[in-house]
């Protein structure tokens, strides 16, 4: 009896390391291959969608695959179907799968990073728990019109661009944000919603029409504005941030950050012609430059304590007086180049180029020094650090 216990012992073993091996790296060239891996409820390595496939992919059974989902250049594949699949352990990648209409994850809720891009005809998720895990998202060239089923808590890097149908993004889990946020090339009425964001680093808008990020506390980078259609930007609870650029938003009358107390970088305000005014009460400290130019009447920087780079402030329709702005360079509070302006014909940014959008060219600026300027249409990161350089050289 021992020896045939021994026996099916050995063939157990046998059988589990078989099975075992089986559920590593696969390549799927067509069904059949799918169906090889039905019997394996987690997958040790990497799923490959050859390219040469094409149809309908179904993926049953597997629950998890430890490895990376890629799929480059398969233009025939119309659909990828995983309906018990629940974790990606590394890359859910797929790019030029120009006939890809329907994504299928319906118990899918963490990736280590989504890439996909060239996914023209992809109009749609199905995405029924929702992806609540993933480090880096990247979805560009897409015809997605929702991001409905990406359900982040946190995000590393957070990358949508050139996805012309994309009308709506609500995100309404996501808290933390620790690597850049870009938002480009997309439908230009697209609407942004993050109600619970409260931290992140660099985040940066383009071609939208509307952006609500009322819980957002603290930026450690760039927070910047180009080119978008809303009308009015309201961060509540925002106290600090680097670099702030709101540049060429033509519907833009206001801004509202009432508890910004400190700017570490520059803060650029410029051809916005339609902004009334620029009131922030509580900022305190910015230790780049502050650069503001357009066609504004009022300017409340009332709690203002410190600028250690330059001072550029000119409107064409400037109520406000420069008379506090002058003692504050006097008294070495505004440490960099200063110049101020309430009312000018053609006012210009600290670099000499127009402040408006009704006035183009560079205008001569005397005793303006580039030295605390910053590039108002240059999108960038670490301007910070730029900022502050510059600043010594005053």
């Amino acid at each position: 009896m021992s020896l045939i216990r021994y026996f099916f012992h050995a063939l157990t073993v046998a059988q589990l390391v078989f099975a075992e091996n089986s559920c590593g790296d696969v390549t799927i060239q067509s069904q059949s291959d799918a169906d090889s891996i039905s019997g394996c409820s987690a997958l040790s390595g990497n799923v490959k969608i050859d390219e040469t496939f094409s149809g309908d992919l179904i993926i049953n059974s597997v629950q998890k695959v430890t490895g990376s989902i890629i799929a480059n250049n398969a233009t025939q594949l119309t659909s990828i179907i995983a309906p018990s699949l629940e974790s990606i352990g590394h890359s859910f990648s797929l790019t030029s799968c120009t006939r890809l209409t329907q994504l299928n994850f319906a118990d899918l809720t963490s990736v280590g990073e989504i890439y996909w891009e060239a996914l023209p005809a992809l109009q749609s998720l199905t995405f029924n728990t929702g992806v609540t895990e993933a480090g880096d998202v990247t979805i560009t060239n897409t015809g997605l019109q929702n991001l409905d089923g990406i359900s982040l808590k946190t995000v590393g890097k957070f990358q949508i661009t050139d996805n012309p149908n994309l009308k709506k993004i609500n995100i309404n889990n996501l808290q933390n944000a620790t690597d850049l946020v870009d938002f480009a090339g997309n439908w230009d009425k697209l609407e942004i919603e993050l109600p619970n964001l409260g931290t992140a680093y660099n985040m940066t808008f383009r071609n939208i029409s509307s952006v609500s990020m009322p819980s957002l506390e603290k930026l450690m980078g760039q927070l910047g504005f180009w080119g978008t259609k809303f009308e009015s930007f309201f961060a509540p609870n925002l106290t600090s941030a680097a670099d702030v650029t709101f540049n060429d938003n033509d519907k833009l009358t206001n801004i509202s950050m009432p508890e910004l107390n400190k700017v570490i970088g520059g803060f650029v305000i410029t051809r916005n012609d339609k902004l009334v005014g620029i009131e922030l009460p509580a900022l305190k400290s910015v230790t780049g430059a502050i650069d503001f130019s357009g066609t504004f009447d009022k300017v409340d920087l009332g709690s203002l304590e410190e600028v250690d780079g330059g001072f550029n402030l000119q409107s064409t329709d400037g109520k406000f007086s420069c008379e506090n702005f002058d003692n504050m360079k006097d008294t070495h509070t505004i440490r960099g180049t200063y110049k101020c302006k309430a009312v000018t014909d053609h006012p210009t940014n600290s670099n000499g180029k127009s402040g408006t959008s009704t006035f183009h060219g560079n205008v001569s600026s005397t005793g303006t020094s580039n030295a605390a300027s910053s590039s108002a249409a240059v999108p960038a990161t670490g301007l910070a650090a730029l900022f502050f350089a510059l600043a010594q050289l005053v």
